[in-house]
């Protein structure tokens, strides 16, 4: 079981929190171990003062070394293990699910709140403390940031969720933003369930789950799709489009040479073939492609392919055109031309 200490000026706001909820009741069962000291305990004057004026000037406060230090040197001797010391900052390092599943793997943490305008640099040096921001923005104090980083490891302990599948599906834990969730009824607002969701066929729906999954993070986080995963290796590196034309599917890149080639184009395609040529432009030149040709692409620099398919994406929704999207770690067929951007197989 891992033990969490929060060192803070303001523990009553963090003990409301944890003791509520999913993480009230994993400490109620003895899953998980947290504690929140108050700094001020150990400020060593009469007004219990921890902070004072900024040598260089400016404006606001900064927390005094020694008050931190003797705080965290008493929850030391209260924990038998070697507690890693982390400080909210937003200097830190970017918390991510991967941070979090490897502070979870921890036996003791300390987790310093800064307040004010920050806390002495010399303490941090001392304590050897890591550095971990929740987001590019700035907070009062550490108190918020700190309990979303005890939440998300509180909720990896064993027996806080009845299972693992309670948070291994979840948004960001495989990668992936999560798929929809619905629960009755069935309709409201005119706006039905997928219908595939209704019908206890357990693969189609984890099939739906997995596709939709795919399909939701390409849209709202598509830098997602290049995250590194088991082995440092991104989750998708190739990627193929289909679209619909005249009762038949056509590889994006064989379309867009096969409208792009015809003298007589409709008013329509000929507004699809502009707002195509950026796209057309950025690739290099692919092979002479034939109705059934099917062309992966390759982004050489993560995320740039999502980035420039993301447009083509929006035009073909606005004018009315499904497609089709398939992802690949390694593509069936060799590679046939390149740019310093992009490999096209075939």
């Amino acid at each position: 079981m891992i033990r969490i200490d929060i060192a803070t000026l303001f523990p009553d706001m963090c003990e409301s929190y944890l003791s509520e909820s999913i993480v009230g009741r994993g400490r109620k069962a003895g899953h998980i171990d947290i504690h929140c000291h108050n700094i001020r305990d150990y400020a060593g004057n009469k007004h219990n003062r921890v902070d004072d004026k900024a040598y260089g000037g400016g404006t606001g406060m900064v927390m005094q070394a020694q008050p931190i230090y003797d705080c965290i040197t008493a929850i030391k001797q209260e924990s038998d293990a070697s507690p890693r010391v982390i400080y909210m900052s937003p200097q830190g390092r970017v918390l991510t699910q991967d941070i979090v599943k490897e502070l979870a793997a921890e036996d003791s943490l300390i987790i310093l709140c800064g307040h004010y305008e920050g806390v002495d640099q010399r303490v941090l040096d001392e304590l050897n403390a890591e550095e971990i921001s929740v987001g590019d923005y700035v907070l009062t104090g550490g108190e918020l940031p700190a309990l979303i980083l005890t939440d998300a490891i509180a909720r990896l302990q064993d027996g806080v969720l009845p299972n693992s599948d309670a948070y291994s599906i979840e948004s960001h834990y495989n990668g992936l933003l999560e798929h929809p969730q619905y629960t009755r009824p069935e309709i409201w607002h005119d706006r039905a369930v997928p219908a595939v969701l209704l019908t206890g066929a357990h693969d189609a729906v984890a099939k739906w789950q997995e596709e939709t999954a795919l399909e939701v993070t390409r849209r709202k986080r598509p830098d997602m799709l290049y995250d590194h995963r088991v082995n440092g290796e991104p989750y998708a590196r190739y990627i193929r489009v289909f679209v619909p034309h005249k009762e038949r599917e056509y590889d994006i890149v064989a379309f867009m040479k096969m409208i792009f080639h015809r003298r007589i184009l409709t008013n329509r395609e000929q507004k699809i073939l502009k707002r195509m040529m950026p796209v057309l432009d950025s690739l290099p030149t692919p092979p002479e492609c034939e109705e059934n040709s099917r062309i992966w692409l390759n982004a050489k620099n993560a995320g740039r392919i999502l980035d420039m398919y993301a447009p083509l994406f929006d035009m073909l929704r606005e004018h009315g055109i499904d497609y089709r999207i398939e992802y690949s770690d390694t593509p069936d067929g060799k590679p046939v031309a390149e740019n310093e951007n992009f490999t096209v197989f075939a």
